[in-house]
């Protein structure tokens, strides 16, 4: 019976040294996807106007995101006349993510930007044209779980500063 017992004792400490705590991954917050959200922009500190808008994060390696506002476009009431202006894609890569646990916060400045035409045919799209020379973007926010603001300051010229905002969920 004793012997028994020892070999029961001996099982179950054999059995414990085969069991681990959880990968040390699993605590990863995958902050890549779609953010649906509300978009407003300001142009020289002017009243905000805001469009329901997508923004994409996807993240190329450990640490780092990329950034898209894809297919912008300046509502009329922002540029002070009639109609709207089609900006195009707007992306800023190699973002440095800090945090962890659903926590981030991110900021990027890049000096000379350049927009790409949008996506959707049959627009003409001004982005491209007016950062022929590169324009300065600085980018900054934070992610908390599916949550994300963000602030985008465009100091275009001396006279044409824009601000924009975006606070969304993950899709």
């Amino acid at each position: 019976m004793k012997k028994n017992l020892l070999y029961l004792l001996m099982l179950v400490c054999s059995v414990s040294l085969f069991t681990s705590c959880g990968d040390d991954d699993d605590d990863k917050v995958n902050v890549a996807g779609t953010y649906a959200g509300n978009l407003a922009v300001a142009i020289n500190g002017g009243s905000p106007i805001s469009s329901s808008q997508n923004i994409e994060l996807t993240s190329p390696a450990e640490g780092k995101i990329n950034f898209i506002l894809k297919n912008f476009i300046l509502q009329s009431d922002a540029t002070g006349g009639e109609g709207t202006l089609p900006v195009g894609n707007i992306k800023i890569t190699d973002i440095d993510l800090v945090g962890n646990g659903g926590n981030f916060t991110f900021m990027k400045k890049v000096e000379k930007l350049k927009i790409e035409a949008g996506d959707q045919a049959g627009i003409e799209w001004v982005g491209p044209g007016l950062s022929d020379a590169g324009i300065p973007v600085t980018l900054s926010g934070t992610i908390t779980g599916n949550n994300i603001k963000l602030d985008i300051d465009i100091p275009f010229t001396e006279f044409l500063k824009i601000a924009v905002q975006f606070s969304g969920t993950k899709k």
